[in-house]
């Protein structure tokens, strides 16, 4: 009795396309993130150079707040509050701007894929956390807003950082993945094929 060896075959992914309402409604979404993302950073933007002007009045001893209002419920902020909310308008705007080029690359291409469905819609999610945390970061070890050495012109910069964040998601974490110990300094490279994102295949 004899046995054939079977040869493995490798898998190959293939994901169906995008359904025409779907893509219609990712279309929609995109557009309506922009509009909204938008908004949000210019109110985020002011609050926060209001706050940078209060923060200086208030002096080093003093923590200047500002009531918030808007649709939902008030609240009251902090200049670093504010900062954390600046980031995340920062980080999705920059998502927004990548995964809408992409989306309206892949659309005219025919290449959209079904399964990246859930991409398109959680990655201003992620970038926004993203953004929020660079912001953080860099106004703890480079800016300090709000001390006597700095201006409103730091928050520009901020909202630069945050911005280069959303746009530059997913680089950003391949990177901070080995510098946090995730991955070992001598596996650091991972193959293309398993970063296999839309961004990765404009």
């Amino acid at each position: 009795m004899t046995t054939t060896a079977r040869q493995a075959v490798p898998r190959t992914r293939k994901s169906a396309a995008m359904k025409p309402f779907t893509r219609r409604m990712i279309g929609a979404i995109n557009f309506a993130e922009a509009v909204l993302t938008l908004v949000g950073l210019v109110a985020a933007y002011g609050i926060a150079e209001r706050l940078v002007s209060d923060q200086e009045l208030a002096g080093p001893g003093g923590i200047a707040t500002r009531t918030i209002q808007w649709w939902g419920p008030d609240f009251t902020t902090t200049l670093n509050m504010s900062l954390l909310i600046l980031g995340a308008a920062a980080g999705a705007v920059g998502s927004v701007i990548q995964q809408s080029m992409i989306f309206a690359q892949r659309a005219g291409l025919e290449t959209l894929e079904r399964g990246y469905v859930w991409w398109y819609l959680l990655r201003p999610v992620w970038s926004a956390l993203l953004g929020s945390v660079v912001v953080v970061a860099v106004n703890t070890g480079l800016i300090s807003i709000g001390d006597e050495t700095t201006s409103e012109a730091g928050v520009a910069v901020l909202v630069m950082m945050g911005c280069l964040a959303g746009l530059f998601t997913d680089q950003a974490l391949r990177r901070l993945r080995p510098m946090l110990g995730a991955t070992p300094p001598e596996e650091t490279h991972v193959p293309d094929d398993e970063l296999d994102r839309p961004d990765d295949k404009q």
